[in-house]
């Protein structure tokens, strides 16, 4: 079975964070789909709105896609019981600001631990290469300031465990960490804002990984509404941990001290070979 369990950010994550937006947070890409560049530079400051994305149509297509307003709306997730721990189980309702579309609706109640889904994706192994597009909706009572993690996708390897590479809400920033739970968390650590976190609207995040133990190798460029907001960051301990697979997983899984109950909406989730065939997401659009 498939397991998260275990978190050392604590104290160890708020000092490596600051030295990390210390030294990484220096600017703003104005280049929505540029996949270039080394200075592993994340953007500061509020990314666009939302009013655009790749048309599906013109676009190869995605090797996965969540087809929430299908006849089978989760049967591109796996059945994974064990995933809802202290919550209820992931719901199909209509998706916030998009007429005709759905969304999955994730809840976790104040205390509550995990609700997510899997994707029905190979494993990703060393060497090999992913763009992962996430339309979420925060709704305004969205606890984006709460003192404690949550985290809204994660790459998790095999066994137990922080993984090498999740994305969460914390301190009202979308936020790109990991490293956590692998050999050396004391030096692998890390923590990049990405951007605000903000809420009564769609956000659309797009990530594009490369799967490395090796942190010369190792790659991940994220962009927020179209933006690039972290350009060719290498994480200090890789993007997977030794001989462990990696899986997707998105919905919320977070810290049980956090008492607010938490809503998330995934309007739609894309897997690809392209960052345009990820950003093709459902949204409301200009």
């Amino acid at each position: 079975m498939r397991t998260t369990t275990g978190r050392t950010h604590g104290l160890l994550g708020l000092a490596v964070s600051v030295l990390l937006v210390a030294g990484v947070v220096v600017g703003c890409s104005s280049d929505g789909s540029s996949s270039g560049g080394s200075s592993g530079a994340a953007a500061t400051g509020a990314p666009p709105a939302l009013t655009d994305a790749p048309d599906p149509a013109s676009v190869p297509a995605p090797i996965w896609q969540a087809n929430l307003s299908g006849p089978n709306p989760l049967g591109n997730f796996r059945d994974t019981p064990y995933n809802n721990d202290g919550a209820p189980a992931p719901s199909i309702v209509d998706a916030p600001d998009v007429s005709g579309a759905k969304a999955v609706r994730y809840t976790v109640p104040g205390g509550g631990k995990r609700t997510e889904l899997e994707p029905q994706i190979p494993p990703y192994r060393e060497g090999d290469d992913g763009y992962f597009g996430f339309a979420w909706f925060l709704p305004d009572d969205f606890p984006v300031n709460a003192d404690g993690w949550q985290v809204v996708a994660q790459w998790k390897n095999e066994g137990e465990g922080s993984p090498p590479i999740e994305v969460k809400v914390d301190h009202g920033q979308f936020v790109l960490d990991g490293g956590a739970g692998g050999d050396d968390p004391g030096q692998n650590y890390f923590s990049v804002p990405i951007g605000p976190a903000i809420t009564g609207q769609q956000t659309d995040v797009v990530l594009h990984i490369h799967f490395s133990t090796d942190s010369s190798k190792a790659l991940v460029d994220v962009w927020m509404n179209g933006q690039k907001r972290i350009d060719s960051y290498r994480p200090p301990g890789g993007t997977r941990y030794s001989s462990d697979d990696s899986y997707l997983k998105t919905g919320i899984y977070r810290d049980t001290a956090i008492n607010q109950t938490a809503v998330l909406y995934l309007v739609d989730a894309r897997v690809a070979t392209g960052y345009d065939s990820a950003a093709a997401l459902v949204g409301p659009r200009s």
